[in-house]
């Protein structure tokens, strides 16, 4: 017999809790799931901080978008909210994203009996994850990369519930040929040899790395330049750093960009240079197109590149390591195209989208099955306040904690 169809399968309701709601990787990723979902059955509720392009382009889509705060320590009135959507609009299955959706999450879980999963999109797992995750047993964590998913079962949490969906791209009709667009954008050359940066300009993304590196690449005759795609706190900081390294003239930052996909053929190969990282989407959009990468050895990126077979690997905090592994594909076209091609054929083969969609979709079904029918809280101020209450301070010892 064959597996039933979407459309044969009871229509489950999704409320999204995101913790944030600008451009980034889990945004990027919340976007795709969602667009991925809606055609499997599901229906999609959207509470997030704040308004912004991305929910004005999911309510398009046809998610309904609710507007609330959500803190760390979650406010009453937003615990509220949640809850009565959940009553009013019949929702199954609760799905958070960063640490203050996963404590409203749980807490919201904890009063109406469904079940909430929160992913983590980083290596590291925070206290304030752990706390929420201990409230109820309906809660449960999924992680995108094993290195965090070893971290977590080191940390306590139950094997159970927590399951590892690794992120997907979309391969697509992606083209690989060069393209002039980037150059236009930044006034350059057709010729000139562009390197990237992209990703959010914040300490842990180290993009001051990916400077230090320019530097010791400055005097490379081909006159190459360096161009970061994204912003964040750290681009006063990063535009000043370039001029007091003398790079102003090779170095630029587009701020962040929409079409990111049309100007990744203008790059000869991408580098990341981060101190921390989960399974990052920038790199995998880079590699799905063709492109070779130059990347720090942190969390889930040794699952993504191959050294010395798609990219390289490097030490964290080694602006030399990182500028010598350029230069060494800089040196070596065949070494590059050969190492771009290997890096598109990974992408393809381990990370589709559909794949992420599809088992993250059959999680949140058999999850939305666990609820707890006819739930009714007439107090439910009484409901959070006992379901809080057995909780006692959390000591995790840093013996736990994988090297």
């Amino acid at each position: 017999m064959s597996a039933p169809t979407s459309a044969a399968m009871p229509r489950v309701h999704v409320l999204e809790i995101l913790g944030n709601a600008i451009v980034g990787g889990m945004e990027t990723y919340v976007n795709r799931l969602v667009r991925g979902l809606l055609p499997r059955n599901f229906r999609v509720t959207i509470l997030c901080p704040f308004a912004s392009p991305m929910t004005s382009a999911l309510a398009e889509a046809g998610c309904d978008v609710i507007v609330a705060p959500i803190a760390d320590d979650p406010r009453w009135a937003t615990i509220q909210l949640a809850t009565t959507l959940i009553a009013k609009h019949d929702i199954d299955v609760i799905h958070a994203n960063l640490s203050n959706a996963h404590a409203l999450a749980a807490l919201v879980s904890a009063v109406t009996g469904r079940a909430c999963l929160a992913t983590i999109h980083g290596r590291a797992i925070s206290l304030l994850d752990l706390e929420a995750h201990r409230l109820t047993e309906n809660a449960h964590m999924t992680v995108v990369c094993q290195a965090a998913y070893y971290q977590a079962l080191a940390l306590g949490v139950d094997p159970q519930r927590l399951h590892h969906i690794a992120n997907g791209v979309d391969i697509g009709e992606r083209a690989i040929e060069p393209s002039a667009s980037l150059h236009n954008i930044l006034g350059l050359p057709k010729a000139t040899t562009v390197v990237g940066y992209i990703g959010r300009l914040a300490p842990e993304k180290g993009p001051d790395l990916f400077l230090r590196m320019a530097r010791l690449l400055a005097t490379d005759p081909r006159d190459v330049h360096f161009v970061l795609i994204g912003d964040g706190p750290m681009r006063q900081t990063l535009e000043k750093m370039a001029g007091e390294l003398a790079i102003t003239n090779r170095v630029h930052f587009t701020g962040v960009r929409d079409d990111v996909d049309a100007l990744l053929p203008s790059l000869v190969l991408t580098v990341l240079s981060s101190h921390a990282e989960g399974m990052p989407l920038a790199l995998m959009e880079a590699m799905a197109a063709g492109l070779p990468v130059v990347a720090t050895s942190v969390g889930g990126v040794p699952e993504l590149v191959e050294h010395r077979y798609s990219g390289y690997l490097v030490s964290p905090d080694d602006p030399r390591a990182l500028a010598d592994a350029v230069k060494e594909l800089l040196d070596n076209e065949p070494l590059r195209l050969r190492m771009g091609a290997a890096a598109r054929v990974r992408a393809r083969d381990h990370w589709p989208q559909s794949l992420c969609t599809e088992r993250m979709g059959a999680l949140l079904r058999q999850l939305a099955r666990s609820r707890v029918v006819g739930t009714e809280v007439s107090r439910p101020e009484a409901t959070v306040a006992a379901a809080i209450a057995p909780i006692a301070p959390m000591k995790i010892s840093s013996k736990l904690t994988p090297r």
